[in-house]
């Protein structure tokens, strides 16, 4: 009896020592975020630059309410003029390895918002109202996650005092390239 006793906590204690060592090294998935400009005001600039400073990541907390916060993915400053990117052409600002998981959000910080426009070629001040975005999604292990952040400039000048503002008007999420939720709905 004390052998198969002996052999029981032997494999106990092996599996114990085992679960730390693979559970210090989480599985991982691709996540890519994109830029894109919707075709409101757009057309009034030649050149309409945004410089990402952070881009940040919500975890779903479930159990884990004490993880609840912003998680940076890091990464270097990307300047993208969103001239060139309008309709279906969009720029890369990240990609790169994350943590397999859900996510509630993520959060565009942007550094610098600045354009000229085509009349007069001159600067004209936007105002930057790109806040989180909220919405569930998930990053599989081995997985591609791929996230188009749908931003719109709108000439808001008839209602003075306000001029060009840059917002967010949506966004496409990807998973393994398959469509899985696009905010507006729509072709």
């Amino acid at each position: 009896m004390s052998s198969i006793y002996d052999w029981g906590s032997s494999l106990v204690l092996a599996l114990c020592l085992a679960m730390p060592a693979t559970a210090a090294q989480p599985s991982q998935g691709m996540l890519e975020v994109r830029l894109k400009d919707h075709r409101e005001a757009i057309g009034d600039f030649a050149k309409l630059t945004v410089t990402v400073g952070e881009l940040l990541v919500s975890p779903r907390p479930g159990l884990k309410f004490w993880q609840r916060g912003w998680k940076s993915l890091g990464g270097a400053p990307e300047t993208v003029d969103l001239t060139q990117y309008i309709g279906k052409s969009s720029a890369r600002i990240f990609r790169g390895s994350v943590n397999a998981g859900a996510f509630d959000a993520i959060h565009l910080k942007l550094k610098d918002v600045s354009g000229i426009l085509k009349k007069g070629q001159r600067g004209a001040p936007i105002r930057n109202t790109v806040g989180p975005i909220k919405f569930p999604f998930e990053i599989r292990a081995q997985g591609e996650t791929l996230i188009v952040l749908d931003l719109v400039v709108m000439d808001m000048s008839d209602h003075p005092p306000q001029g060009y503002e840059l917002g967010v008007r949506g966004y496409e999420l990807y998973a393994n390239g398959k469509l899985v939720d696009k905010v507006p709905p729509g072709p």
